[in-house]
């Protein structure tokens, strides 16, 4: 080796040496200004479950729903008019509800099928009690399972009478809004 490549080495090696004494200092110094503020109590540990904050949240404002369900149609089902989340994809209808922390009560998920069939619900990695609607293609109500706990899972819900769309509701919607088999879905055109 040349003696000029041997100074570019051993710059480079210098350098390196450099950095790092650098790097370690400046975590150093940080970790002791952290000790002091934990010593002096001006250190709060943060909430580090995202899932119990967001429980505490006032679910009905839309500020805070809209972070889970960001794009809504507007439906109403049983005369009442409602936002809700669409579940039209292989993907999204498996996921549902699973793992949000809460629904609003003017929320709903919409399962969009296409087909008609019984199609099965489960309550995996759910964190509250629905209401469970079955509806056919033309709108009407055919089924309802009501007050489903995530208890129930690994068991699955389903229509006896062909269903092109499944509603997702709060547990308690149904009676609180007296829906009935036989009332309507109104799902605006795309």
């Amino acid at each position: 080796m040349k003696t000029a490549e041997r100074i570019v080495i051993v710059a480079l090696l210098l350098a390196f040496v450099g950095i790092g004494y650098g790097i370690y200092f400046a975590v150093t110094k940080e970790r002791s200004e952290f000790r002091e503020q934990v010593a002096a109590g001006e250190f709060e540990i943060p909430d580090r479950d995202p899932l119990e904050a967001a429980k505490n949240e006032d679910k009905n404002d839309p500020v805070n729903w809209r972070r889970f369900y960001p794009n809504t149609i507007s439906i109403t089902l049983a005369e009442v008019p409602l936002e809700a989340s669409v579940a039209d994809t292989m993907s999204s209808r498996i996921k549902g509800l699973s793992d949000t922390p809460y629904l609003p009560d003017t929320v709903v998920k919409l399962f969009a099928f296409g087909v008609p069939g019984e199609h099965s619900i489960w309550m995996k990695d759910m964190n509250y009690a629905l209401d469970i609607i079955w509806v056919a293609e033309e709108g009407e109500i055919v089924h309802i399972e009501e007050n489903v706990s995530p208890d129930t899972f690994p068991q699955s819900f389903s229509s006896p009478t062909p269903a092109w769309f499944v509603v997702e509701a709060n547990a308690g919607f149904v009676k609180a809004n007296s829906v009935e088999l036989g009332d309507v879905l109104v799902v605006p055109l795309p």
